[in-house]
């Protein structure tokens, strides 16, 4: 689950063009940013965390209705996959790109998407927002979301699956993410195309990857959910293996003659 784009109040064919109003305001000037950020990956978190306490637990309608397995992957992949585009579109979104993914931050900070200085705050952002977040989950929902069968809404691995091919599956995922976003991004055209296409590529993802790997491919996505729960195991694959996969990419996509300039992030704000 979880990685997307940074969006921007730029019009398309301005994508490179500097932001200096908002990289001359020194480090106040990014809060703003930064605090939209981590409201974002809590919003993200909270939605997370909502659909694990009704699609996981046995007595919930919603989980009576949904077979378990594929019906559940399909119905999370729908869910994940439409808070992330709505999320990018949100207001949260327009402030700070909503990346909600460490990982996705590292990628656009290696292709000069996003500033040196902004990499730390924006990864802060997105774990605080994820603890709080699920916090926010065991305070509505109350014990449901602490059931083993919800597990604090972590994704998990299938049984026997190896370490190794999860961490293979989350850093391909990660790139393939992250090559869908800077593809459109790069890419003059109407402001809704990224949050549309990195919705439908979480969606698919998931779909393709959740049953088996556990589909996160985003760091925030399984920190605040796996400390929250104690346990930790698997924390080290879904947290390394997209910052893998957002380096590999970021690095190869930077040195790619003719990939196209991405829009700078945080946006300018509005005034």
């Amino acid at each position: 689950m979880g990685a997307t784009a940074p969006g921007s109040t730029q019009k398309a064919g301005d994508a490179a063009a500097p932001l200096p109003e908002q990289h001359d305001h020194g480090t106040g000037g990014r809060w703003p940013a930064w605090t939209a950020e981590f409201a974002a990956t809590a919003v993200l978190l909270f939605a997370m965390a909502t659909l694990f306490r009704w699609l996981a637990d046995p007595a919930s309608p919603l989980a009576q209705a949904v077979p378990a397995g594929g019906g559940r992957v399909v119905v999370g992949g729908i869910v994940s996959g439409g808070s992330v585009g709505l999320l990018i579109a949100s207001p949260f979104g327009r402030r700070s790109g909503a990346h909600m993914n460490p990982a996705v931050s590292v990628a656009f900070w290696l292709m000069g998407a996003l500033p040196g200085r902004d990499l730390a705050g924006y990864a802060a952002a997105q774990l605080g927002g994820s603890v709080v977040g699920v916090v926010a989950g065991r305070v509505v929902w109350g014990a449901a979301l602490a059931k083993p069968e919800a597990g604090f809404a972590a994704v998990r691995a299938a049984e026997g699956i190896p370490a190794v091919v999860v961490f293979a599956a989350e850093a391909a995922a990660t790139a393939v993410l992250l090559a869908a976003v800077t593809f459109v991004s790069a890419r003059p055209g109407p402001s809704w195309r990224v949050p549309v296409v990195a919705g439908a590529a979480v969606t698919v993802l998931i779909w393709l990857t959740g049953g088996w790997a556990g589909g996160s491919f985003n760091p925030a996505r399984q920190f605040g959910p796996q400390l929250l729960s104690g346990d930790t195991r698997w924390l080290w694959v879904y947290a390394l293996a997209p910052l893998a996969a957002a380096v590999a990419f970021g690095t190869v996509r930077a040195r790619l003659p003719g990939a196209g300039p991405l829009p700078k992030a945080p946006p300018v704000p509005p005034r």
